[in-house]
């Protein structure tokens, strides 16, 4: 990767959003045609990473991030200007076409897919449905959750693979180029909840296969809930992580998160780690709620 991702200086919020500066959105470019963008955390807590590959035939971003928190000062998200303004400014300086867009999600909750109606009527779109028909349409999916499939975006080639578990509809995707492993909610610094356990140790299962087999330089999820300090989170709705866990991940994490699922098998519990909190799926009726911190509601 061009610059270590361990360095960045995210945004992380403000004890007092009504005095901040910071961007709604901020861009780091991870190498020439990559880009990681950062929701405010002033705007939603939530404060997702998008992922935005770009191609010379296709552009793919994955997710479209959140709806702002009730009390946030700004109520609306410039993400189809910051979008249009990378793909644009990358085409001229590469010198080619701008390519075709293609917005995708890691999942269907609502913090992944809220900016969608930004890009309805945008030229070269198409936007995939969060709806498992679709999913598995688009890309070429029929065996879902088995199977793989490739995505050309031309001199670029992804994979996604089913992994359902925390959503019906969640998938990775690896990009052969950087060895990137683009893994939504499934595998982040923080809180993965759970909702089917059985789909979700056989996704982590087939995680770990594809580190095993393919190069995977970096892990990178859509969210950063852990502080630097091992096990601990932040509490839930926190707009403001000035110590917070680095946003990447490793092939070694993946590992660790199959062999945690295993060891559990059949009877899951909260299960504590250094870098992510593994909580099952909560009996109803129960109050969800974990080692410093709670299940988002969307995630």
């Amino acid at each position: 990767m061009a610059t270590p991702l361990e360095s960045v200086a995210w945004i992380h919020g403000a004890a007092d959003c009504s005095g901040t500066s910071d961007p709604l959105i901020q861009v780091h470019r991870l190498d020439r045609d990559t880009f990681v963008l950062r929701l405010s955390k002033c705007y939603s807590f939530e404060a997702n990473f998008l992922h935005l590959l770009l191609g010379r035939r296709r552009a793919l971003l994955l997710d479209t991030g959140a709806r702002p928190d009730p009390g946030a000062r700004d109520r609306t998200l410039p993400l189809r200007r910051t979008v249009d303004e990378v793909v644009t400014g990358w085409s001229t300086e590469r010198g080619v076409p701008e390519p075709d867009l293609v917005v995708a999600h890691t999942h269907a909750h609502g913090d992944h897919v809220s900016g969608d109606d930004q890009f309805t009527g945008r030229p070269r779109t198409h936007v995939v449905a969060p709806t498992l028909p679709a999913v598995t349409e688009f890309f070429g999916l029929p065996d879902w959750p088995d199977g793989e499939a490739g995505l050309e975006l031309g001199g670029r080639r992804v994979t996604v693979l089913p992994i359902p578990g925390h959503e019906p509809t969640h998938i990775a995707v690896h990009d052969s180029r950087t060895g990137a492993l683009f893994t939504g909610d499934t595998l982040y610094p923080g809180l993965l909840t759970v909702r089917d356990w059985p789909a979700y140790r056989r996704s982590a299962a087939r995680l770990a296969d594809l580190v095993r087999r393919e190069e995977v330089s970096v892990v990178l999820g859509a969210h950063v809930e852990m502080t630097r300090t091992p096990g601990q989170l932040y509490p839930l709705g926190t707009t403001h992580q000035p110590d917070e866990h680095p946003l990447p991940l490793t092939p070694a994490h993946v590992l660790e998160l199959h062999e945690a699922c295993e060891a559990m098998a059949g009877a899951p519990h909260l299960d504590v780690h250094d870098d992510f909190v593994i909580r099952p799926p909560v009996p109803d009726g129960a109050r969800p709620g974990a080692a410093g911190g709670s299940a988002p509601p969307g995630t």
